[in-house]
């Protein structure tokens, strides 16, 4: 027969057979629908968001060209931008407290800590600013007759504090009249800020007094350059070089349009590849599922397959009716996932329009993803269906007359090309994931952690069934109904080890995730170390200093109080290499880019541990030196001698690595990653920051508040406790995604317990009439069933918990970089709840079994 003749025979056989339904395929085809729509999805929504952020760079940037810098820009700077061509507009930033006025005056009242943004008149270059009531930008910001200046305010502040429009408040020493509230601004839009936005004009900030030398305060010169947007980019680069060589060494960070919202662009990525593996683990734990629905279909017809050998249909010709099948039922399973993965990112992105940057208007969902997706779930399917089918294939003809489910075993050559298809499609399946992320290692080692725990669970599985084989023996005749359950849970071709895997693998995923939620919870609400300052006190000025001493020594909750003169610095390089080209770690990245605090001690501060080098003597006068961070060091390959060449008020020094220090940055002390000797900077611009212990309570801390910021304007305090509520928010919401992510392993654990227990269906009914026949009741046999549940839930649930925290930790330790945390309540209970659901759903299976069997007697 050739070819052609062999598959339109296959195609007529295999539709036939179809007519009887589809069975206990429907478990597969929401195994794979499940995993391909939750990675399609995911990819879908993150490219959706990314093209939104790509349509809306230039808004996000405020321009085409971004020169940041934490000190005064040159004059001529802006001149030599205008005569390129370019329009350009200064923003400065900075956090100030914001004072409600009580008496009308401006003064007293509550207060609030914002992030005040002065901008100049040509502000925005690009976008528009949108005021509630609606009003023109430069008449909102135009001064009251009487020459109060204006501002808007974000609406959480006009909400916090109960103002209305024309209330006066107080930035600072100058009071300020309530325009309206801001409603967008473009360049505040992919900021992550713990504090409101306040915009005023740039002349009000001089008023404030706020922009005192060493004030915590970023510059921005924004830049637009006009003509054709086809080669924008390219003139944009161009400036940003010629920038390099007017203004050699001055540490700007100049951004361009592809770099507009960086850290939104890292976390998106971050979190899109955290759930897309989440989905890739589903659909690999949806793989045992679709391999049990498979096998239960084929056992269900293996008298036809008997039939179809005594006919003289081949090995090949089975394996292909019955292929075409089983490819045609995963087809629809895969393509109502890609169906998925197409609806719901559109969906996501207008549900989170109010957290992005993005415009859902005129964004289409990709295809792309959720053919990536679809083709997982196909390589999945043919993985996971290759042995079934090539078992099924063996089936003897002689097994129509006795045991249907008697298979030959597969010969040498069957299993080499099984061993070989498998080999391959796992390769594909490798080389497929690559597309989620480019950092191979990392998808190494979360498909290595995936095998090793499926590998665990089934040696669990095994070692339960042999365990339960060797006490049988020591029971006797005794214990006659606990005896007759572990035979049936110990017997040959028991599906004890396929249980396991199915059950503690959905655990495992769950108590992997709620672990790890619990450990950043922990970071944020649990851990505080209990002698963490109450306060940060920043821009105190050196003639205040001895005022806020005295102020707040006079406060009776105040317990202690510690101080260090600060200034901005950035780096520049490091041993002659750029700081952008230094071949840094991920977790020390951070410190090369942007401004960090540098601080002067000719003593070692307090708390200080040396791991390497000498600190200068106290009357050291020579050139430059200082103590660094000894994790960044690590993280840059420094060591004593090394050179690093920072940028402080818009000079570049270099700086010879003297000491090494251990900082415990979770212990919110005064700790800075950079110390300089005194000498060349003593006299140099700075201000201080100071850190106040109080009793913590929060009635108190207002009181400490209102009397130092009152007494000292130009101050800012920030209350520890308030930001580490923000970020338990934070955290609440990433909590909430992380039990959506649970939520998804755990249903896909429970279609493969589903699948599993499908599988074995026949095989229990079997069963449980033999024990009816031998006169055990309906009782009896759910006592049996239920202690064999017991014992697999046992064993799924201790091995899912032991790979679940092995899981967690290497998580928090060497991804999260956050201390261990073990939530062991948490975890139990959880693992209880679902394991004892599970048991249920397990035991109504059954019982539909036993009615089953009821009917047919």
């Amino acid at each position: 027969m050739s070819p052609l003749a062999t598959l339109r025979l296959a195609i007529r056989l295999a539709w036939r057979d179809m007519r009887g339904g589809i069975g206990g395929m429907r478990i597969v085809l929401a195994c794979l629908a499940l995993g391909v729509a939750a990675i399609g999805a995911v990819g879908g929504l993150q490219v959706m968001i990314r093209d939104g952020i790509a349509q809306q760079q230039r808004s996000l940037l405020g321009g085409d060209l971004s020169i940041e810098s934490s000190d005064p820009f040159p004059p001529d700077l802006a001149s030599f931008l205008a005569a390129s061509g370019a329009r350009v507009s200064q923003v400065v930033r900075l956090r100030s407290m914001l004072y409600a006025s009580q008496s009308g005056d401006g003064t007293g009242g509550d207060r609030m800590l914002v992030e005040l943004q002065a901008v100049d008149g040509a502000y925005p270059l690009v976008d528009h600013v949108t005021i509630a009531p609606p009003a023109d930008l430069a008449r909102a910001l135009r001064p009251a007759a009487d020459g109060t200046p204006a501002l808007l305010a974000d609406p959480l502040v006009i909400d916090r504090l109960h103002l209305r429009q024309g209330d006066v408040v107080r930035i600072g020493t100058a009071r300020f009249r309530l325009a309206g509230a801001l409603a967008h601004s473009p360049d505040s839009a992919g900021t992550i800020m713990l504090a409101p936005t306040i915009l005023i004009a740039a002349p009000a900030l001089d008023a404030a007094g706020l922009l005192q030398p060493g004030a915590l305060a970023t510059r921005a010169l924004r830049a637009v350059l006009d003509g054709p947007a086809a080669g924008r980019a390219a003139r944009a680069a161009a400036l940003a070089r010629a920038i390099a060589v007017r203004f050699p060494d001055q540490g700007w960070h100049v951004r361009g349009v592809a770099d507009a919202a960086p850290a939104l662009d890292r976390t998106i990525d971050q979190v899109a590849l955290f759930i897309q593996l989440i989905g890739l683990a589903a659909l690999l734990l949806g793989g045992l599922g679709v391999a049990a629905g498979v096998t239960a279909w084929l056992d269900g017809r293996g008298r036809t397959i008997a039939i179809l050998r005594c006919l003289g249909a081949s090995g090949r010709l089975v394996r292909l009716v019955f292929g075409l099948q089983i490819m045609g039922l995963c087809a629809i399973g895969i393509a109502g996932g890609m169906a998925a993965a197409l609806l719901l990112p559109p969906l996501a992105v207008h549900a989170l329009a109010g957290l992005l940057p993005v415009d859902a208007a005129g964004l289409v969902p990709p295809l792309r993803p959720a053919l990536l997706a679809g083709l997982f779930g196909a390589v999945v399917a043919l993985l996971v269906t290759l042995l079934p089918l090539m078992r099924a294939s063996a089936i003897a003809p002689a097994a129509l007359f006795h045991d249907q489910d008697r298979r030959r075993p597969l010969g040498a050559a069957g299993r080499r090309r099984s061993l070989a298809a498998m080999a391959a499609c796992a390769a594909l399946l490798g080389l497929l994931a690559l597309a989620l992320t480019a950092d191979w290692r990392f998808l190494a080692g979360f498909l290595a952690a995936v095998a090793l725990a499926a590998a665990l669970l089934a040696a669990a599985g095994t070692a339960l069934a042999r365990a339960v084989a060797a006490l049988l023996p020591r029971l006797g005749t005794r214990h006659g109904r606990l005896r007759l359950g572990l035979v049936l849970f110990a017997r040959p071709g028991a599906a004890t080890g396929r249980l396991v895997v199915a059950l503690g693998a959905g655990l495992a995923a769950m108590a992997t995730i709620i672990l790890v939620e619990r450990t950043i919870a922990a970071q944020l609400q649990d851990q505080l170390p209990r002698n963490a300052p109450s306060f940060y006190f920043v821009d105190i000025q050196p003639a205040d200093l001895d005022r806020f001493d005295a102020l707040a020594r006079a406060q009776p909750t105040v317990r202690s109080i510690a101080q260090l003169p600060s200034m901005r610095t950035r780096v520049v390089a490091v041993d002659g290499v750029p700081a952008e080209r230094v071949a840094a770690t991920p977790q020390t990245r951070w410190a090369l880019r942007g401004d960090h605090g540098l601080t002067l001690s000719a003593t070692p501060p307090a708390g200080t541990h040396l791991a390497a080098g000498q600190w200068w003597p106290a009357d050291y006068a020579g050139p430059p030196l200082l103590s660094l961070d000894a994790g960044l060091a690590r993280g840059w390959g420094v060591h004593l001698g090394t050179t690093i060449r920072l940028n402080v008020l818009g000079r570049a020094i270099d700086f010879r690595v003297a000491s090494l220090r251990d900082v415990a940055w979770r212990s919110l002390q005064l700790n800075f990653a950079f110390i300089a000797s005194p000498g060349l900077l003593s006299h140099a611009p700075h201000s201080f920051i100071a850190t106040l212990a109080t009793d913590g309570r929060a009635d108190h801390d207002a009181g400490v508040l209102a009397a130092l910021t009152d007494a000292l304007p130009g101050i800012t305090g920030i209350r520890i406790a308030d930001v580490l509520a923000q970020l338990a928010t934070l955290a609440g919401r990433l909590g909430g995604a992380l039990t959506a992510a649970a939520a998804l392993l755990l249903a896909s654990g429970g279609l493969v317990l589903a699948a599993t227990l499908s599988a074995g269906w026949r095989q229990r009914v079997a069963t449980a009439a033999i024990l009816r026949a031998l006169g055990a009741d309906a009782g009896q046999i759910r006592a049996i069933w239920l202690l064999e549940f017991t014992l697999l839930g046992l064993t799924a649930g201790a091995m899912a918990a032991a790979i679940g925290t092995a899981n967690a930790w290497l998580i928090a330790r060497a991804v999260l970089h956050m201390p261990w945390h073990a939530d062991w309540p948490a975890l139990a209970g959880t693992l209880a709840v679902t394991l004892c659901a599970t048991t249920l759903c397990g035991m109504l299976v059954w019982r539909h079994a036993l009615q089953s069997l009821k009917k047919r007697g």
